[in-house]
C-alpha cells in the first residue's frame, strides 16, 4: 500500500489532466449552486447592503474574472501534491458554505438596473444568478484557494495574485452580489479548506519520507 502511494505521489499530472480535473471539480459545484439558488428550498431572510458600499457597475469585469481565476489558475499548479491539495481545499471550503444556503437562505435586494453599456450584462447576470445564496459568499473561495496554491508553486506570482484577489473580492461587494461580511465568511471557509488540504497532503507525504 505504501509503495503504491509513493508511485502515485510522484506521478506527474500534465496540464490537460489538470484542466480536466479542475473542470470536473468547479462546474459540478457551480451547477449545484445554481440549483439551490433557483430552488429556494426554505423561506428567505432579507439582508441589506451596508449604506457605505457603493454600487459600481464597472467592477463587473473583475467580478466575472473571478470565475476564470477559479477555473483556470489551478492548471498552472505543476507540483502534483499541491494540485491535489488545491482541489481538496476547494471542495472542503464549498461544503462548509453550501449547507448555509439550504438551512438559512438569504436574499439581497438589488439596485436599479444600470443604464447604457452595463445594462445587458447585469440583466443576464441577474437572470442566471438570483439574489439568493447571499450568506456566506462562495464566489471568492475558488480564487483564494487557487491563488494560495499557485503562489506556493510559483513564488514570483504571489504579489500579483494578492493584487488580483484584493480587486476581485472587492468587486463582489461593489456589484452588490454579496455584503462584505458574506465575503469574509467565504474567505474564512477558504482558509479552513486550505489548512485541511495541506494537512491531508502532509499525511500523504509520510510514506515518501519513509521510503526516501
Amino acid at each position: 500500500m505504501c509503495s503504491s502511494n509513493v508511485r502515485l505521489t510522484r506521478r506527474q499530472i500534465g496540464p490537460l489532466r489538470r484542466f480536466v480535473a479542475i473542470s470536473l471539480t468547479v462546474w459540478p459545484m457551480l451547477g449545484v449552486y445554481l440549483v439551490i439558488n433557483h430552488g429556494q428550498f426554505a423561506a428567505l431572510t432579507t439582508v441589506e447592503m451596508p449604506a457605505w458600499v457603493p454600487f459600481k457597475p464597472a467592477f463587473l469585469t473583475a467580478y466575472e474574472a473571478m470565475l476564470l481565476m477559479t477555473w483556470l489558475l489551478p492548471v498552472a499548479i505543476r507540483e502534483p501534491g499541491q494540485f491535489s491539495a488545491c482541489l481538496r481545499a476547494d471542495v472542503i471550503a464549498w461544503l462548509l458554505v453550501m449547507p448555509w444556503w439550504l438551512l438559512t437562505p438569504t436574499t439581497l435586494p438589488r439596485p436599479a438596473l444600470p443604464e447604457g453599456l452595463w445594462a445587458a450584462p447585469f440583466r443576464l447576470l441577474w437572470v442566471l444568478d438570483q439574489p439568493c445564496n447571499v450568506m456566506p459568499c462562495a464566489h471568492g473561495i475558488g480564487p483564494v484557494v487557487a491563488a494560495w496554491f499557485a503562489g506556493r508553486d510559483h513564488p514570483t506570482w504571489r504579489w500579483p495574485l494578492v493584487g488580483m484577489l484584493v480587486l476581485g473580492l472587492s468587486s463582489i461587494a461593489l456589484v452588490w452580489q454579496h455584503r462584505p461580511i458574506d465575503i469574509l465568511l467565504g474567505t474564512v471557509a477558504a482558509v479552513i479548506g486550505i489548512a485541511t488540504g495541506q494537512a491531508l497532503r502532509r499525511r500523504e507525504q509520510l510514506p515518501l519520507q519513509r521510503f526516501g
